[in-house]
């Protein structure tokens, strides 16, 4: 914890040197990046990601509190995901669980802060994941995202980091442990202090094109124009639940006094005057498992009010989902996504047509009001050496977050599963000198 505290102070240093090709452009005032374990899923895997605020000092970051995530279906232009994650100092951990009834396509992932509306110069963050399913008619896969005239020409700056990412073999037996090291220094051999996420995947899941990263992103991506999406009619500031309370059918005219009751504990909060409310993450976040949070007005005769609350989150991402985002399409074949194994594995399955249950309706009081929390992220499951099932899972191994010590240095090990092929291990990170990134391959027979 020291160490992390400490490298949030010098992020500081590294944040206030911005690019020369910034100069007389539109930048992406908060920089928000995510990184993903991989680009291409199957229906019912997870995505995992990290959020990074990579403009923002470290000192700046505590109006950043929720980070939205919107999966959108590009041809129906509508949302088929959504979620919400709370932010810590600038870094956010991430996890969108697909439906297992997702239809094969292209969906773009698009990410945004609760500042969005209020910041002019905030662009939402965007880039393309497939899903796929074996057997399945191949289609054209979109490439994230497509150079423009404005960004073709310019370049990746020359870095002063020196990264080495290593493991302690170049193949690996099924089942076997890999381990890993990272150091960081300068060019000079000088330690230096970093966070990083990191990803160890199937090759076939990762785009071949291109190394869409976040130095990609941090010195290119993020200088493309920005979307024009009308949100003038929302709230300035965008929050996980936000709400007014009324006496009956009339606005209040003095601020109500609420109960917030979540995972055994209890807050006291106020509406303004007007009896608008809002609940931002770090009110709202708990443990993952953990019941609804309950909303309940906690004055007077509690019958007389009502709690009412605003859909900002859903009008800005039906909004969101009208962006025509540019593409470039990449045929894509089963035989170059799903290994043998997966394919001979896969079986379709005609699912016989299940009896709707008719929802049984509940009356609540006006004055209280159940309230979605924002679920801590749990930790990847690694595979097992001890279960005999199969497991074919494209994602070996995800760690949201790790630090280097004081001498740059970090470890980290992890199980392979079943699965045999060529795996990639991808680390992206910020530092106090810059953005980071590292690509490794190594082989499991």
């Amino acid at each position: 914890m020291k160490n992390f505290t400490l490298l949030q102070l010098s992020i500081i240093l590294y944040i206030l040197y911005i690019p020369c090709h910034a100069q007389n452009r539109d930048i992406n005032s908060t920089g928000l990046y995510i990184h993903t374990d991989k680009h291409i899923y199957t229906p019912a895997e997870k995505i995992w990601f990290t959020g990074y605020l990579l403009n923002i000092r470290a000192t700046d970051t505590l109006p950043y509190h929720t980070l939205f995530v919107a999966l959108i279906n590009p041809v129906t232009h509508k949302p088929v995901l959504n979620e919400r994650f709370a932010f810590d100092r600038g870094v956010c951990k991430g996890l969108l669980e697909l439906p297992d009834s997702l239809p094969s396509g292209d969906y773009a992932l698009v990410g945004y802060t609760n500042n969005y509306i209020a910041d002019n110069h905030e662009q939402e963050f965007q880039q393309w994941i497939s899903v796929r399913k074996p057997h399945q008619p191949a289609f054209k896969m979109k490439k994230t995202p497509a150079d423009t005239t404005r960004t073709a020409k310019l370049k990746i700056p020359d870095s002063n980091i020196c990264i080495r990412l290593e493991t302690d073999s170049a193949a690996y037996q099924q089942r076997g442990m890999v381990n890993c090291r990272v150091v960081l220094t300068d060019t000079t051999g000088k330690a230096i202090q970093g966070l990083f996420s990191v990803a160890c995947v199937c090759e076939r899941r990762l785009r071949k094109h291109d190394k869409w990263d976040i130095c990609h992103y941090y010195f290119i991506d993020q200088y493309r124009l920005p979307a024009s999406v009308d949100l003038s009619t929302a709230q300035q500031e965008l929050n996980p639940v936000s709400g007014f309370v009324t006496k009956g059918t009339k606005k209040v005219k003095k601020p109500i006094p609420l109960l917030l009751m979540k995972n055994n504990e209890m807050i006291t909060l106020k509406t303004n005057k007007d009896g608008l409310f809002c609940l931002n993450s770090y009110q709202l976040f708990t443990p993952s498992g953990q019941p609804d949070a309950i909303l309940s007005v906690v004055k007077g005769n509690q019958s007389e009010f009502k709690i009412n609350f605003l859909n900002d989150i859903e009008r800005v991402n039906h909004q969101l989902a009208k962006i025509n985002y540019p593409y470039t399409p990449e045929d894509m074949a089963d035989s170059t996504i799903f290994t043998p194994e997966e394919t001979a594995a896969a079986t379709v399955i005609t699912p016989a047509p299940a009896n709707p249950k008719v929802p049984v309706t509940q009356q609540e009081p006006g004055y209280v009001k159940k309230v979605k929390p924002v679920y801590q992220v749990p930790e990847f499951q690694q595979a097992s050496d001890t279960v005999t099932a199969r497991n074919y899972n494209t994602t070996l191994y995800w760690n949201h977050l790790i630090n280097t010590d004081e001498q740059g240095h970090a470890n980290f090990s992890f199980r392979l599963n079943d699965l045999p092929g060529v795996f990639v291990c991808v680390v992206q990170g910020i530092s106090t000198m810059g953005v980071f990134s590292k690509y490794l391959r190594f082989e499991v027979r």
